[in-house]
């Protein structure tokens, strides 16, 4: 088992057990003690979980794979705002890939209908959105739908998600900070990875409240970041930290 995999059940028994010991983990992965303590210190520098005494228990009950129909009336003006920036710096793309990210279906909605698009998604609630454009051309990156009820997310997902190459990936996070753009959750992050990948730009849509805090999942690392847009000046270290890798930002 791959150590994130790992780290994602360890993450989901200790929020369902409130607290459990390194020798309860590692008897349960038939790992050592040692593998589970460098786990649980990653959860832990992620701020996701807290360690005393040989127990690790949740440090906010709160913070879970929320449904898209939560997530979707979140700082609402904050994304709109992103979506009409970003907007202005796709004049040149014709093929994207959008996640199923609330931030990015705000985009969508304002797509102009004098300029042809091919768009590829694995978001049920994009694909809503696309079908009353008709002067869009949309793949659906089909599967199981994930926990979220809005990302397909499964290895059919991930293997068709694996032949689609795009002029750009339009994609949001849960947090990020100078050290990289995380996911609380791990539904779509596996497509998400390999279509910033498969894309010849990569476009970040995050408001300021996710700024300065980690999740449970490294999505990738700002050098494949091209372009971040926000909806208001960052604070100057991460900034320069974002720029450090050459990614332009926008608010």
């Amino acid at each position: 088992m791959k150590a994130e995999e790992r780290r994602k059940q360890i993450y989901n028994i200790i929020k369902s057990n409130e607290e459990i010991s390194v020798t309860s983990l590692s008897c349960r992965f038939n790992v050592s003690p040692m593998t589970i303590r460098r786990d649980l210190n990653a959860l832990e520098e992620s701020m996701l979980i807290n360690r005393t005494y040989g127990k690790a228990h949740i440090i906010d009950r709160n913070r879970q794979e929320f449904s898209f129909e939560y997530r979707k009336t979140v700082n609402i003006e904050l994304k709109r705002k992103i979506a009409r920036t970003a907007l202005n710096l796709l004049k040149d793309t014709s093929t994207l890939y959008v996640d199923g990210s609330s931030t990015v279906t705000e985009l969508l909605k304002i797509l102009p209908n004098d300029r042809t698009y091919t768009i590829f998604t694995n978001s049920f609630e994009a694909l809503k959105i696309l079908c009353q454009r008709p002067w869009i051309r949309t793949f659906a990156i089909g599967g199981f739908l994930g926990p979220d009820h809005n990302t397909f997310d499964d290895e059919t997902t991930i293997n068709i998600a694996k032949q689609i190459f795009v002029d750009a990936a339009i994609t949001s996070c849960s947090c990020f900070s100078v050290n990289g753009v995380f996911n609380d959750g791990s539904t779509g992050t596996q497509v998400k990875r390999i279509m910033i990948n498969n894309s010849a730009r990569n476009f970040l849509l995050a408001d300021h409240t996710k700024s300065n805090s980690q999740g449970l999942f490294l999505l990738n690392s700002w050098d494949t970041v091209h372009c971040m847009v926000t909806d208001c000046p960052l604070d100057q270290k991460c900034l320069d930290a974002i720029r450090s890798y050459g990614a332009d930002v926008y608010w």
